[in-house]
């Protein structure tokens, strides 16, 4: 059948299919002459010359989304047919099944887009024009599921001049995850504001998370940077270490003090340590995602990535390239866990 012939045609267009999708009502049409006798402005009237002259036409509706017609099952022979009670209710079936997946797509279709918008209202704007710092940050979603996930990043200016940086993975990937995730992104800032320490911050936000009983587990790693002398104070509630890339084009992995994941135990503790960021260095910040899976270890992960982030600081290239290199990593362990990269280089 010419595509054409139904390409643009309004639902209201005096025409077999159009009438169908409109009304619900079958249409068994075994040629062209019972066509044109009840289709006499059809829209197959122009290709019919080109058409067997027993050209034959079946078409069911798909069951409707409430009021509104969802299409319909078209069944076209090159030569007469009449159909059997059987075939026209093995059309029906076959139109009511298509019809449920339909629904089932466009479901899913709007499940996503729910969840993307969520997801970009979740992640944060990084601060701009940083002086001697590039800051950049990736996400990408999981793969089994919706566009959506506990990973998290946030980057934000501290009252005495000092960035705080923060990444971290909330248990699931899921619309779940992803508002805890939002709940504790949105606790550790309001709580940084007044407790600059990483370390107190975690303990505080384990605090609130324990006494809400929100049933999920985070991991995190919160930095605190000085922009004028690269001192950084940094700890970890139970999260992968720090990669620390070079310009020489070394890299060392950095495992920070602190605790265990936060929200399972109510009375944890967590310890921080200081060390300086040197000029034209980069700290990458990653979730477990990028280094971890079914097709690499942790331990291998790691190596991989710190090997691409201090080839692209030695390359010289900024925070935003060296970020898509490192998220471009996480194809090698074939991963299905969403992913989180926040880079700061220090210029």
């Amino acid at each position: 059948m010419p595509v054409a012939a139904l390409h643009g045609l309004p639902v209201d267009a005096p025409s077999a299919l159009p009438y169908v999708i409109r009304t619900g009502e079958p249409q068994f049409i075994p040629n062209q002459e019972d066509y044109i006798r009840r289709w006499p402005h059809g829209a197959m009237l122009p290709y019919f010359d080109q058409l067997d002259s027993g050209y034959a036409i079946s078409i069911t509706s798909l069951s409707p989304i409430g009021d509104q017609p969802l299409g319909a099952w078209l069944v076209t022979y090159e030569s007469e047919h009449h159909s059997s009670p059987d075939e026209r209710a093995l059309m029906g079936t076959l139109a009511d099944l298509a019809g449920q997946a339909l629904k089932r797509v466009r479901l899913q279709e709007a499940r996503v887009e729910l969840a993307t918008a969520l997801q970009k209202t979740m992640l944060p704007t990084l601060p701009e024009h940083l002086p001697g710092l590039e800051v950049a940050a990736r996400y990408r979603p999981s793969r089994d599921g919706l566009d959506i996930g506990g990973d998290w990043y946030d980057a934000f200016v501290m009252p005495d001049g000092a960035i705080a940086l923060e990444i971290g993975d909330t248990q699931g990937h899921d619309v779940d995850a992803a508002a805890a995730m939002g709940q504790v992104r949105a606790s550790m800032r309001a709580i940084a504001a007044h407790e600059p320490d990483p370390a107190t911050v975690l303990t505080r936000t384990n605090e609130l998370l324990v006494t809400m009983d929100a049933a999920r587990f985070a991991s995190c790693t919160m930095l605190h940077i000085d922009p004028d002398d690269g001192q950084v104070t940094g700890a970890s509630a139970g999260h992968v270490p720090l990669l620390y890339a070079r310009d020489d084009g070394s890299h060392s992995i950095r495992e920070l003090p602190g605790g265990p994941v936060l929200g399972v135990l109510p009375d944890a503790d967590y310890s921080e340590e200081t060390f300086t960021l040197d000029k034209d260095a980069a700290l990458v910040m990653v979730t477990d995602g990028v280094v971890e899976g079914p097709a690499l270890t942790l331990d291998a992960g790691m190596e991989r990535a710190g090997t691409l982030a201090a080839q692209a600081v030695h390359d010289g290239l900024n925070a935003e390239e060296t970020a898509d290199r490192i998220l471009d990593a996480a194809v090698a362990v074939n991963h299905l866990d969403d992913v989180a990269v926040l880079i700061i280089r220090r210029t």
